[in-house]
């Protein structure tokens, strides 16, 4: 052979080696390109569960707050915000774009290294890691905005493939890089220790006669667990809470398994908690069934032992959703905290993602090729070149050519910026516009109207507004029915202007084009997710903005206007307030009925007089019956039939309270239904459902007439023994700033030890109560107690007061009470009473989650204020600072320092080896 020929027979086996893998590398980024055709690029991305951290502001998230949760911002896993402060520090917005982009591609590569070690085949390979990519979970937690889930999917094939470095290998390296990655990609602890824990297993049982092998194991999970400690800390923190809120948890597992049938699970698809199986049709078009197409091949290499644990995994992670979704794995959660991190079952799916992806690739092989490396215990490598390529090209064509299709029908419902346009629209992005605005709008801002993608925009650009967060998170109290209120007011025109000044709200933001359908209909408030949202055409909000003397416009930019609110004092993050105090309330149950029972008949002493009762027909009864507790009305209906209610209809007067009750048994609802004047559907101001299990219930009267309608459920059976609707006192607020007005000084939560100095304050308890609390003062809030004329206005303590006549002093104001009042055009209006006095003690408050690593002047008492911010005695604002310590120091030094020894560990040697190399030959060209 010459030279020349030697040549291009060398270059032609360099290009046959090659080609296959260019082929499947530039196949899969065309299919990904064209499912991401038309995605936004240059604009943050801002939906689901992606939070569009920018720039330096991540790393004020995830170094400078202390929260109970953890570190950083609460609800993120704390290292995020430092991946994405880095990339969009860097790269900007587009960094960000690419970052995210990059994730699926990435688990693409990943699984490529991991699935050489069982399937030879190059055609076979690319195929099943197009399917570990590209199928419903990724693309459901794509959608959903799971750029940390993504993350772990990336790293969880690395993992794997170094689990079977270390069995394999009798050195130390990769157990370490099973510590690297896991630190590196175990962005959600709890999804990797799901991923990884079968091969854990496996592995562990594997070793368990050779200590060394074993140890390496260990050290290989411990160093991960170290590597990756702010997000083990947190997860750690939130186990510790999962007795709380079990009803929620609960509600939310039965939820989430709804689509756990076998056959939705084995197709990747059995999760009803993800947004986009659902609105994308993977869970409803039942042209989906073409992913079965996966597990059927995947059934094609059962004859390969070293496949068998990924068929075990396979069936016990189908079997657990399955289980799960008929409710026969409920005792494991009663019993098990842990299992309650697997109440979504897409933790579950990613284990059989790999496991099914990496059985399709090699049944696929099968297939193609015959049984390739089905050698126990042996690597495909050892076998390379001797099995037959006998089989027909022709029928290897043709299958692939069916699995192919297979696999694009599978994607197809995801083409369009892979998903997002058919779920979200085009408002999966931040126009540039909101960092703007933001930028001009230097303090506070109510934005309006507000819903769930507003809030996703704002949470970065303009974190300072009034929503969702700002309760619980700036304020420091539960929000939701703070934020409620306001909403409703804004939505009805009411003025809120003194309740923003006391948010310190500087500016109110109205936007005139809203993402979604926020902007459509007149202004209301709307409840998803549990949490309320303002929506409304911006048009009536911006006339209502504009014609109050409250507000003063500043600017118009961009579609948006903002107004100035008048009267805000200047305030920054660290308030000085005088005295300091401490408040026992009651909780809203404590309320006390005040008047008599509004019904006629109400315990059925007289039969049914007094009620609507509809007539008995086939199907539905309603009879009076004898009880062991006296008479009762039965209500019954079976079969399809339509239930009738038994209803009663009183008077009540506008927003005065009511205690609601409705004493029965069985499974129904009663529907309060508020009318102002005669009752007709003309009248009707307002409905609201309760489900019987909810009462007793307090209310505020929406109208002067109430209808309650009590009825059953469908085909089920109702016994009432007595209904009462009485008036009751007004619930004492508990947020900061309703429950400390007209108070001077900071509120601490009297259910604490307040300090030794404070002044115990008792608000709407009665003389005896505000004993057993220790109050030294009591505030009571006249309408709680008094009948009267009520007289509303957000300057009022608690937003109303009742109306005296001249001179009155009412005989439920002790003698000795300072009260507080305020002179309207109709009359003198008693707002509060106050029996005792306050200190006048400085106090200085950082409103931030409680912590005490805080520290003020060396004279200072420190101290919990509301149960969540920090207080101090004797201390100027800029004399408190963070001083950290404490197991937060402690978390990010141990942090830091095991990445620092471990880089160093696993760079040195190579970098020592090239050195020396360079040097010897550097020696050996001196020589003579």
């Amino acid at each position: 052979m010459s030279d020349s020929q030697g040549t291009r027979f060398a270059l032609d086996l360099s290009l046959d080696d090659v080609a296959p893998h260019v082929g499947g590398v530039g196949a899969f980024l065309l299919a990904y390109a064209l499912l991401l055709r038309g995605i936004e690029l240059g604009r943050l991305y801002a939906f689901g569960d992606f939070v569009p951290y920018y720039g330096s502001r991540a790393f004020a998230k995830f170094l400078g707050t202390w929260h109970d949760g953890g570190l950083g911002f609460p609800y993120v896993y704390n290292v995020m915000p430092a991946y994405l402060g880095t990339v969009t520090a860097v790269g900007g917005a587009l960094g960000q774009n690419l970052f995210y982009l990059a994730l699926v591609p990435a688990g693409f590569a990943t699984f490529l290294v991991f699935a050489r070690r069982f399937v030879e085949r190059p055609v076979p390979r690319y195929l099943a890691a197009g399917v570990y990519a590209i199928n419903p979970v990724t693309i459901g937690e794509f959608v959903n905005g799971g750029v940390s889930t993504l993350i772990g999917f990336v790293g969880f094939p690395l993992i794997v493939h170094y689990l079977y470095r270390i069995d394999e290998e009798d050195a130390w390296r990769p157990a370490a890089l099973v510590g690297v990655v896991f630190g590196a990609t175990a962005i959600v602890p709890w999804l990797v220790f799901w991923m990884i824990g079968p091969f854990a297993a496996y592995f562990a049982y594997r070793s368990r006669r050779d200590p060394r092998k074993f140890a390496k194991f260990v050290a290989g999970g411990t160093l991960g667990v170290v590597l990756s400690l702010p997000n083990v800390h947190h997860i750690v923190q939130r186990a510790a809470g999962f007795g709380d809120g079990d009803g929620v948890l609960w509600t939310t597992l039965q939820w989430n398994y709804e689509q756990a049938d076998p056959l939705a699970v084995v197709r990747l698809a059995g999760n009803h908690g993800m947004l986009a199986m659902n609105q994308l049709g993977y869970n409803t078009d039942p042209t989906m069934v073409v992913g079965l197409v996966v597990p059927a091949v995947a059934l094609f290499a059962y004859e390969r032992d070293r496949l068998r644990l990924y068929y075990a995994i396979a069936v016990g992670c189908v079997g657990f959703v399955v289980l799960t979704g008929l409710g026969l794995t409920y005792p494991l959660f009663e019993t098990v905290p842990l299992f309650w991190s697997v109440r979504n079952p897409a933790k579950l799916q990613y284990p059989l993602l790999l496991s099914l992806s990496l059985l399709f690739g090699a049944g696929l092989e099968t297939v193609l090729h015959g049984a390739r490396g089905a050698v126990t215990g042996l690597d495909i490598d050892a076998h390379r070149g001797r099995a037959s390529d006998a089989r027909d090209p022709l029928l290897r064509g043709v299958v692939v050519g069916l699995v192919v299709l297979s696999l694009v029908a599978y994607a197809a419902p995801a083409a369009g910026a892979y998903g997002l346009e058919g779920v979200r629209g085009d408002d999966y992005a931040v126009p540039a516009e909101y960092d703007a605005v933001a930028d001009e709008v230097d303090g506070r801002a109510l934005w309006v109207p507000y819903g769930y993608t507003t809030q996703l925009r704002l949470r970065e650009t303009h974190p300072n507004h009034v929503g969702i967060k700002s309760g619980g998170v700036v304020q420091g109290i539960p929000n939701v029915d703070y934020v409620t209120r306001l909403f409703e007011d804004v939505a009805a025109g009411e003025p809120v202007h003194q309740r923003l000044r006391d948010l310190g709200v500087e500016y109110v933001v109205v936007e005139s084009d809203p993402p979604g359908d926020y902007g459509a209909g007149a202004p209301r408030v709307q409840s998803k997710w549990g949490a309320p949202w303002l929506f409304g055409d911006p048009a009536t909000l911006n006339e209502r903005f504009a014609t109050s003397d409250a507000y003063e416009r500043a600017f118009s930019a961009d579609g948006f206007t903002v107004y100035r609110v008048t009267g805000v004092p200047d305030r920054d993050r660290v308030v000085r307030n005088e005295g300091l105090h401490a408040v026992v309330y009651p909780e809203e149950t404590d309320t006390e009925v005040v008047g008599d029972n509004l019904l006629a008949n109400p315990s059925f002493d007289d039969g049914t007089g007094g009620w609507w009762t509809p007539p008995n027909e086939s199907g539905r009864t309603t009879t009076y019956v004898e009880t062991a507790d006296g008479g009762a009305v039965e209500l019954r209906v079976s079969g399809d039939t339509q239930p009738l209610p038994v209803a009663q209809a009183t008077a009540t007067r506008d927003d005065y309270p009511y205690r609601v009750n409705v004493d029965a048994t069985g499974d129904g609802v009663a529907t309060l239904y508020w009318y102002e004047g005669e009752k007709s559907p003309d009248s009707l101001v307002s409905r609201e459902v309760v489900p019987l299990s909810a009462f007793p219930k307090s209310v505020t009267a929406k109208g002067d007439t109430l209808s309650i309608r009590i009825k059953p459920n469908a085909s089920s059976e109702v016994v009432v023994r007595e209904v009462t609707v009485a008036r009751s006192s007004y619930p004492a607020a508990t947020e900061f700033t309703a429950a400390s007005g007209g108070v001077p000084g900071v509120v601490v939560d009297g259910r604490d030890d307040p300090p030794g100095n404070a002044t115990v304050v008792a608000a709407n308890l009665g003389p005896e109560a505000a004993s057993d609390a220790g109050a030294d003062v009591r505030i009571v809030d006249a309408e709680t107690v008094l009948d009267g004329d009520l007289a509303f206005d957000d300057d009022y303590r608690q937003g109303a007061g009742v109306l005296l006549a001249d001179g009155e002093h009412p005989d439920a104001v002790p003698d000795d009470a300072r009260l507080v009042t305020h002179e309207t055009e109709a009359g003198t209006v008693l707002d509060y009473w106050v029996v005792g006095s306050f200190d006048d003690t400085p106090v200085t408050t950082v409103r931030t989650s409680y912590a005490a690593g805080w520290s003020g002047s060396p004279d200072a008492e420190h101290f919990r204020a509301q149960g969540w911010a920090n207080g101090f005695t004797d201390t100027t604002p800029d004399e408190v600072s963070w001083t950290g310590g404490g197991l937060r120091g402690l978390v990010v030094r141990v942090w830091l320092g095991a990445w620092a020894v471990t880089l160093l560990v696993l760079a040195g040697p190579p970098v020592a080896r090239r050195l020396r190399e360079r040097f010897d030959d550097g020696d050996q060209t001196s020589l003579p």
